[in-house]
């Protein structure tokens, strides 16, 4: 659940305040990281990164100051990690400073790798619509793809809008959700790993 809100939340920040950067932003998926226009999916700013990190951040002190914490448990590799199987809500020290900064960081990284990840898939499964008059992105309604008038050949010079960058499989809806359900499984695996803690526990 943390790991799903985290990356949802780093890639809206990253998105809505990424916007704001002086800088043109460059296109994460391609070779030479070359710049694209504002709005291309894939084109990403150092700004707009660190806004991603705070969203991620900011799901992480959250759940830090609102949620209970289970034990780690000696037995697993958290638990050998941080040697206490007691939270700090019952007592122990299981969840102390040291282990919440852990979290938080933890959460925080996660998160802003998630926004990163909708920026690659974007970039590389999302096409990315130029008006050739303005310069300018086009936004599909909704999310959803946006036409382009004559041929998809991005040197096509007759068309009044080229494809900047991306193959056109996906719209924006399904790229968040295909970042969201990769981020969401893997953080699972990941504690699952960490906790020793088999996937199948998750249906019982």
């Amino acid at each position: 659940m943390h790991s799903n809100y985290a990356a949802v939340a780093a890639d809206t920040f990253s998105s809505e305040l990424g916007i704001l950067s002086r800088s043109r932003p460059r296109l994460l998926t391609s070779w030479n990281f070359r710049e694209v226009p504002p709005g291309t999916n894939g084109g990403i700013t150092l700004w707009g990164t660190m806004a991603g990190f705070l969203g991620g951040l900011i799901i992480a002190l959250t759940s830090v100051l609102l949620l209970p914490f289970c034990p780690t448990g000696l037995s697993s590799r958290a638990g050998k990690f941080f040697g206490d199987d007691q939270p700090g809500f019952e007592g122990g020290s299981g969840w102390s400073l040291r282990e919440k900064t852990a979290w938080v960081i933890a959460v925080t990284a996660w998160g802003g790798l998630g926004s990163l990840l909708d920026s690659a898939l974007g970039g590389w499964f999302q096409a990315s619509v130029v008006d050739a008059r303005t310069g300018k992105v086009i936004e599909g309604t909704g999310g959803k793809k946006v036409l382009v008038d004559g041929s998809h050949n991005k040197k096509d010079r007759n068309s009044s809008r080229r494809v900047e960058s991306g193959l056109g499989f996906l719209d924006n809806n399904a790229v968040n959700i295909l970042m969201a359900l990769t981020m969401s499984v893997g953080g699972m695996v990941l504690a699952g790993y960490l906790w020793e803690l088999p996937l199948r526990t998750i249906f019982q």
